[in-house]
């Protein structure tokens, strides 16, 4: 497997997943409380083009208290501006452990750091991967909740998954895993919404700056056309302005509610996965051209990362120069 970490103007070194420095989990929660306290409106903690480093533990240490959060200066923003990686892994299966396993660490430490983790999945093989959270360790699976990225109106299909594939198995409590409800897509948009602001803060925190639930991680995935959740190239879900968390979506396809754009860049971390040798164009246009405006390529959370099986990263540039290095 290898890794990629975007540093300048959407530039990807490419370096050995185990080389490659890692945040220990356990410290990414006083990253994101710092974060959040100095988001400014307007703002994203992570820009595409902008300098992206990951914060060394040490530096992390010294952003734990309150106090030390009021004092960060721009100069400290660029430094926790967040960070952008993709990970290229040898198979499928390989990609569904990861998931896994980035799955089971956040909980951890999300439950470690404030006694709660909220997350969000979407249907298809995304979902069908995380079977293996059923045999996780050391997780208080009672301290979770999960929120499903998009569903179809009416249905339960994401849900009906989750519960079938891994959630009754993990012995999450039906009441924390969050159906989608309502026969019109406009008025399950808005009751999943209400969900969302009932839960506790403690649960699912709001964002100071623009009043959206923050998720501590969202995983995606991507269509070959570019697609994820119910948001489709040139949509109006793609387009969508109104600040709103979840969108209708109202098709001759199909109906469904989705998470927008705008939720899903606000989320603490955001995974996108993509697995085949049908996404590699897709692939690529998301991660190596400026101008792509794929649903994908939008997402911008302030921990942004891309999962993928060698064969869906096979178009990347880093992926080929890679492959020379090792001959």
């Amino acid at each position: 497997a290898s890794s990629w970490r975007r540093t300048q103007n959407r530039a990807m070194a490419c370096v050995p997943l185990a080389a490659a420095p890692q945040a220990p989990f356990a410290v990414r929660g006083s990253l994101r409380q710092a974060c959040q306290k100095a988001r400014v409106p307007g703002a994203s903690p992570l820009r595409r083009g902008g300098t992206l480093r990951r914060v060394p533990a040490a530096n992390a240490k010294a952003a734990e208290s309150d106090d030390d959060f009021d004092l960060l200066t721009e100069e400290d923003l660029e430094f926790v501006g967040g960070e952008f990686v993709v990970e290229a892994f040898d198979d499928p299966v390989s990609l569904a452990n990861a998931l896994c396993l980035e799955t089971i660490e956040n909980a951890k430490a999300c439950i470690e750091e404030r006694g709660a983790f909220t997350f969000a999945v979407p249907g298809g093989s995304v979902g069908k991967s995380l079977a293996g959270l059923a045999d996780a360790k050391g997780v208080d699976w009672t301290k979770v909740h999960v929120f499903f990225v998009n569903e179809r109106v009416p249905g339960t299909k994401c849900y009906d998954l989750a519960m079938d594939t891994w959630a009754t198995g993990c012995g999450i409590p039906a009441d924390n895993v969050h159906k989608v409800k309502g026969d019109t897509t406009k008025k399950s948009a808005e009751e999943y919404t209400v969900q969302m602001r009932n839960l506790d803060k403690n649960q699912l925190p709001v964002d100071d700056a623009n009043g959206l639930p923050v998720f501590d991680l969202i995983l995606l995935g991507m269509g070959a056309d570019g697609h994820v959740g119910s948001i489709y190239p040139d949509s109006k879900a793609l387009d969508d302005e109104s600040g709103a968390p979840v969108l209708a979506v109202d098709s001759a396809a199909k109906k469904s509610i989705t998470f927008s754009l705008a939720l899903i860049n606000t989320a603490d971390r955001v995974v996108v996965a993509a697995s085949g040798e049908g996404k590699a164009e897709t692939v690529r246009l998301a991660l190596e051209d400026e101008d792509c405006k794929l649903p994908g390529a939008l997402c911008d959370a302030f921990s942004q990362i891309w999962f993928l099986d060698k064969q869906a990263a096979s178009k990347l540039q880093a992926y080929e120069e890679t492959g020379e290095d090792e001959e």
